[in-house]
């Protein structure tokens, strides 16, 4: 539902709280006391139907029709019964705001709550109130002055918002944060979450400039997992994004996995999360840490971390944490290096991590610290404290943060112990410096940051060359699922899942198919050599068809030479598969021919379906005799290249295949070409349900699929947006008659996106971004052509080149949709080479078709006074032009469907 009315939760210019009262323990009565504590603003009132005349001098109404005004926010905390009831009664009085911490202490059993969630829900739904909760915590915004929450403090103003699913361990993070001088933006826990979800708050924090960056406690994904992967993606461009995810319990046990092939939906979690560009951290530990960097640490600008310590067993200890995560030491430049000689006792090694020596003073803490800080091959320097009597804690402390203010570059500070350490530490958390308790606890916060860097560069890795599909093929394997579903069938036979990987180009071993034993003697006879017989059966067409032992159903014989061989194996194939299926479970026989001899790798690839997440890529070792589950890795389509590389690299394949491989460049090309296809697959098939390739073979031949299972169902949703290629459009240039394609914009599209940059003139660009600039950077430009298809749009005319260097791009159309879908604002621009072509019009018009199809209400974009053709195209388009003088540009709007409910009147108004 977008983030509509949100701003009256966040920033409410008056409250009311329904059942305050004095009495001890009343939550509505904590809630009004915090609110008053916080000096809020705004107009405070309440209403019990006890009658009472005021709580805590805040004026008290026994009704809602008896308020004096109507309330921008209502936070309920009156008993299970009654919420419903006040739901209906404030949406009949123009209420669109509600926060119910109602359940928090009060409901004991999911059947509880779950019945209050379903009835407020029906409430609300008439009204289009927002509801935050309930069982939610309320929410504190220092900004506003406002704690309208039952938490025992109220919280520090900082940069940091924190959004969480647990009212409990929200507490405990405030408690903690406090104690640490560590402030918030915002902080709210969603509880229940019956309306306002992740995917809204994250969309409406993200937003806020004081925010830098985002703390999210997370128990499970609610309702669309594409709107909530969205919302992160959006947000983790801009601002360092870390989750705390932990397990589901039910019945006080943890669920297990429900997506086929996967042991455990975190590892669906994690696919998910990575792809999002955020970081994730495994304990409450890990938050309280990672609360600390993002508090304290400016943003990152390079890897390399130096080590300084009074005591090389310290070293030792940060060094191998490391190391063992992925870690960078940095590597000291000759200057430095002479500049310290001279600090440092005789005999230094003069290598990074660096020992001060046992008789390190606060001052040579300080100065190495300093000439380390002016090194460019030091990105981050961890200045590590064991208390000495030549360095006191406290005045070490004292000397540190003086060069922690002078200096760019971000120094984090460990205190080992605890008697002399603590005064320490309170005086870094006093000057906004980081500090940690371990030398390992420093060094995961430090990796918390890289981890989120190292994500955002594979988010922004340019694509290769996007590859033309074979969509008569594709058109084949629709028709192979659609006539299976006709049957009706929710599996393809071997046979024709075997046609599904040709179809796709994925080289799929010869199989020959009897219904009988006599049949597959035949077979193994014009076949030759040695064979290998399968028999199919009800279990084993399905994919992830596993034992208990978490083995594959195997149900073949392998290495079989003469007729008799097969014959006799046959028979007690058969034999055994009736004994445990019967003999109406049998569905014939597979023979193949055996491929020996390659030294082949085996490896189980294919595609999952997660209740939350939808399809997913999953890679791995694999064959019959071992258990693929010990080495599954999983991935969201659509994919690109280097993502089907990652995949593979996080794999023991890559292992083996980078120790063992005569060619492994060709193997991992082969490999990667492979996942895309599958990708393609998913994209291409929304009810393919489940597809399992294993073994798949990789030797110096190359790689083949032996043996396949397909599933299929209802149609699936992916959690990322993928390419929409139904919009793609052939048009011929107006004057010219050149041929070229009307299209949306994709990752590859980078480089030539810059040399058509490139191609624009100085006057141009000024027309477009309104300032003179330069080149655009590489992180600028994938920001330009990776994007969310769900948030914003970007077409772009592409033609061959006229010198016959591929194609190239003439003009391009960028609409930005904000998540309520009210308004769109538009950019345009065309080489100034093609202008007179009709490119302008072309390219206008598809944005306002495809506006106007997703149900935008508006379309509006501005443009200088001087760029008088802009505007005369707006106006021939149907645009409403008008001059603001306060930004002094030209403003222009068209309506493209009619509003229906009242936020979306208000939005619109000016």
């Amino acid at each position: 539902m977008g983030t509509k009315y949100l701003k009256r939760f966040f920033k409410p210019k008056s409250i009311v709280v329904f059942g305050a009262s004095e009495k001890p323990g009343s939550m509505g009565g904590i809630v009004v006391h915090n609110l008053l504590d916080s000096k809020f603003p705004g107009l405070l009132m309440c209403i019990n139907p006890e009658g009472y005349d005021n709580v805590y001098g805040v004026p008290c109404y026994k009704s809602i029709s008896d308020l004096p005004e109507m309330p921008d926010l209502a936070i309920i905390c009156s008993p299970p019964g009654t919420v419903s009831d006040i739901i209906r009664k404030l949406g009949a009085h123009s209420v669109k705001a509600a926060m119910i911490l109602t359940g928090g202490l009060s409901i004991t059993t999911n059947l509880e709550a779950s019945t209050l969630s379903e009835s407020v829900k029906e409430a609300a739904k008439p009204y289009g109130i927002r509801i935050l909760g309930p069982d939610c915590m309320g929410m504190l915004v220092p900004g506003s002055s406002m704690n309208a929450s039952y938490s025992h403090m109220n919280i520090q103003k900082g940069k940091v918002a924190y959004i969480g699913q647990s009212g409990m361990l929200g507490t405990a993070m405030i408690d903690w944060a406090s104690g640490q001088e560590i402030g918030f933006s915002h902080f709210l826990t969603l509880g229940g979450g019956v309306d306002v979800d992740l995917s809204s708050v994250i969309d409406y924090v993200s937003k806020d400039q004081y925010t830098h960056s985002i703390l999210l406690q997370l128990v499970s994904v609610s309702g669309s997992a594409r709107n909530f992967i969205s919302a992160l993606r959006a947000a983790s461009r801009n601002k360092l994004v870390l989750v705390l995810k932990s397990g589901v319990f039910s019945d006080g046990v943890v669920q297990k996995s429900r997506t086929p092939g996967i042991p455990d939906e975190d590892i669906v979690y994690d696919a998910a999360l990575r792809r999002a560009g955020v970081v994730r951290v495994g304990t409450s530990d890990q938050l309280f840490n990672a609360l600390e960097t993002l508090s304290r640490m400016k943003p990152l600008r390079g890897e390399r971390l130096a080590i300084v310590c009074n005591g090389m067993g310290p070293n030792a200890l940060a060094t191998d944490r490391l190391l063992k995560t992925g870690g960078k030491l940095a590597r000291l430049s000759q200057e430095t290096i002479a500049a310290l000689v001279p600090v440092l006792p005789a005999g230094w090694n003069e290598k990074n991590p660096v020992d001060l020596c046992a008789d390190a003073t606060p001052e040579r803490f300080a100065k190495v610290t300093e000439i380390l800080s002016k090194d460019k091959e030091v990105d981050v320097i961890l200045t590590i404290h064991a208390p000495t009597h030549s360095a006191p804690s406290f005045e070490t402390a004292d000397e540190l943060i003086k060069v922690v203010r002078k200096s760019p570059r971000n120094i984090l500070t460990c205190w080992m112990g605890r008697a002399t350490a603590i005064a320490a530490r309170n005086h870094c958390n006093s000057a906004n410096v980081a500090t940690f308790i371990t030398p390992e606890e420093a060094v995961d916060a430090f990796m918390y940051m890289v981890e989120y860097r190292r994500n955002q560069e594979v988010m922004r890795q340019t694509p290769a060359s996007y590859i033309e599909q074979n969509t008569q093929n594709h058109q084949k394997a629709k028709k192979i699922i659609a006539d299976a579903m006709a049957v009706p069938r929710n599996y393809l036979k071997h046979s024709e899942a075997c046609s599904l990987l040709d179809l796709y180009d994925i080289p799929v071993q010869n199989s020959y198919y009897a219904d009988d034993i006599d049949g597959v003697v035949e077979l193994a006879k014009e076949v030759g050599g040695p064979v290998a017989v399968k028999a199919l059966h009800q279990k084993n067409i399905y994919p992830f068809s596993y034992d208990d032992q978490l083995f594959q159903r195997r149900d073949l014989v392998q290495d079989l030479n003469s007729p008799s061989d097969v014959r006799y194996a046959t028979n007690k194939l058969a034999y055994g598969v009736s004994e445990r299926m019967g003999e109406e479970a049998s569905m014939g026989f597979c023979v193949q021919q055996m491929k020996r001899g390659f030294q082949s790798l085996q490896i189980n690839v294919g595609v999952s379906r997660d209740p939350t997440f939808g399809p997913v890529i999953v890679f791995g070792m694999g064959g019959f005799t071992v258990d693929v589950l010990a080495d599954r890795h999983v991935m969201l389509p659509p994919m690109n290249k280097a993502l089907a590389k990652e995949l593979v690299k996080s794999s023991r394949v890559y292992k083996i295949i980078k120790e063992h491989s005569f060619q492994p460049e060709r193997d991992m090309e082969q490999l990667t070409d492979m996942i895309l296809k599958l990708s393609e697959m998913v994209v291409d098939l929304p009810h393919l349900k489940g597809l399992e390739i294993n073994p798949l073979l990789l030797n110096k031949l190359g790689i083949l699929a032996v043996d396949v299972a397909v599933s299929i169902g209802e149609k699936s949703e992916l959690a990322i947006s993928p390419y929409p290629g139904d919009l793609e459009e052939r048009i011929a240039l107006k004057r010219s008659g050149r041929p070229a394609v009307v299209r949306p914009i994709r990752g590859e599209d980078e480089p030539r996106h810059l040399e058509f940059y490139n191609k624009l003139s100085p006057e141009s660009i000024r027309m477009r971004y309104f300032y003179s600039r330069g080149v655009p950077s590489h992180q600028e430009l994938a920001s330009w052509t990776q994007i969310d298809y769900d948030r914003e749009m970007a077409f772009i005319v592409s033609a061959p080149s006229l010198d016959g260097k591929g194609p190239e791009t003439l003009g391009v159309v960028r609409v930005v949709t904000d998540p309520d879908n009210i308004k769109s604002e538009f950019s345009i621009v065309i080489r100034d080479d093609l202008q007179g072509e009709g490119l302008g019009v072309i390219l206008m018009r598809k944005a306002i078709d495809y506006c106007r199809s997703q149900h935008t209400l508006m379309i509006e974009g501005s443009t200088l006074p001087t760029n008088k053709g802009m505007q005369g195209l707006a106006m021939k388009l149907g645009f409403t032009n008008t001059f603001n003088m306060e930004e002094e540009v030209v403003d222009m709007k068209m309506m493209l469907n009619e509003p229906v409910e009242d936020w979306q009147f208000t939005r619109l108004q000016p």
